[in-house]
């Protein structure tokens, strides 16, 4: 059926249009309408701008580590490649790293599953569970990319707000969550915020939870960068679905290797998905970090970059705190949310920062309540933080006199 026959018909009609070349027209899904490019990117047309006009910009919006991956795990994946870990694994993955995996997290081989990235977990976890028009339940700020697979999941979102110490508030949670929710999704160590919340509410999440017979959907990716207090992680939970990877903790972002810790009839639901889907990680990448888990390797990545970031840290969080930004002190991730200590909504505020030579991230790319924050990645050097705040508390100074 052509495109004039689907008019004539009135199937286009609940369609948007989008012009592909002079009259001729394609139909965009309704679970993607109301998706927008997401502000990260955003920001990154803003810095192309910039540079464009020569002016020098610091990017603290980055959610990836400045290392490069490890040397000895490049070198382990260029053994795997010549060993033949060129092809197709089991949509699983490989046993190897699976076993790794349940080990170190004191599960059944049975209850993991990798996956190529967190992000393809999060987006399997969420087409198996999440039901159409059923209620998503998403504490604000969080990372972005919740609100867009509740969104392609076509269900309603509800939002409850965590300000202004960015821990869940357990009976705002409860006040929500009904018989329709379908998910709760939370990100501990959180992005963007760096909060790592404490085992007793996270228990009364699980539970609040379990009694709407509802899913809690763990985002557990930066479970390996923390400073003083250690994440709990809740792979032990019949009704969680833990989703963690590699990108943060070993600095491999590219690599694309992520994992699935949960039930074994969880996991037999979103292996559906992701056979169609992701089919499975880099055979190579996979048993690098399998090789990387049996040598010490990956305890010594993982402690050598908390030891930089921490560093970093306790720079950063007293020099915000010392040009007028109200800041939450991060114990995990590599993330700070302050206040904008003047009157001005995050996007102009970002905006004009970025020409004063700094890039950070709006805040309300990160939920509702969040137009007077902003994002501030130091996953990037300890020089390049200490220029980036000097350019800051001059731009405040040129705003608080104007």
């Amino acid at each position: 059926m052509n495109l004039s026959s689907k008019k004539r018909s009135g199937i286009s009609q609940t369609f948007s249009k989008i012009d592909i070349k002079g009259d001729k027209m394609v139909c965009e899904a309704a679970r993607v309408r109301e998706i927008t490019t997401s502000m990260i990117r955003r920001m990154f047309e803003v810095v192309a701008e910039a540079k464009k006009r020569g002016i020098d910009v610091i990017s603290l919006s980055i959610g990836e580590p400045d290392f490069d991956t490890d040397e000895r795990i490049v070198e382990l994946a260029c053994r795997a490649k010549r060993k033949g870990y060129t092809h197709y694994t089991s949509n699983l993955g490989i046993e190897e790293l699976r076993e790794a995996i349940a080990e170190r997290y004191g599960v059944d081989r049975n209850e993991v599953m990798v996956t190529a990235g967190g992000s393809e977990a999060l987006i399997n976890a969420s087409i198996a569970f999440i039901e159409r028009n059923s209620r998503v339940v998403i504490p604000s700020p969080n990372f972005l990319s919740y609100f867009v697979y509740a969104k392609l999941c076509e269900a309603e979102i509800v939002q409850i707000k965590t300000h202004p110490n960015f821990n869940i508030d357990v009976d705002a949670l409860n006040e929500v969550v009904n018989k329709n929710t379908s998910a709760i999704f939370i990100n501990y160590p959180n992005n963007p915020t760096g909060v790592v919340e404490d085992g007793k509410t996270l228990k009364a999440v699980v539970e609040i939870a379990e009694d709407s017979e509802a899913l809690v959907i763990s985002d557990e990716i930066y479970d390996q960068i923390y400073y003083n207090k250690k994440p709990v992680n809740l792979v032990d939970r019949e009704n969680v679905i833990v989703i963690n990877g590699f990108s943060k903790s070993l600095a491999m972002t590219g690599w694309r290797v992520g994992f699935v810790i949960a039930r074994e009839n969880l996991i037999d639901s979103m292996l559906k998905v992701h056979q169609v889907n992701g089919v499975c990680a880099p055979s190579f990448a996979q048993k690098a970090i399998a090789d990387a888990f049996a040598s010490g390797i990956f305890d010594d990545v993982t402690a050598r970059m908390r030891k930089a970031f921490r560093e970093r840290r306790d720079y950063l969080y007293p020099a915000l705190k010392k040009i007028g930004f109200k800041v939450v002190k991060p114990e995990g991730a590599f993330y700070m949310f302050p206040k904008i200590p003047v009157n001005i909504n995050c996007i102009e505020f970002t905006e004009k920062l970025v020409m004063r030579g700094v890039a950070v991230t709006p805040g309300t790319a990160f939920g509702d309540g969040n137009e007077s924050y902003i994002r501030v990645s130091y996953a990037s050097s300890l020089n390049s933080l200490k220029k980036a705040v000097d350019r800051m508390r001059v731009f405040l100074e040129e705003l608080d006199s104007s």
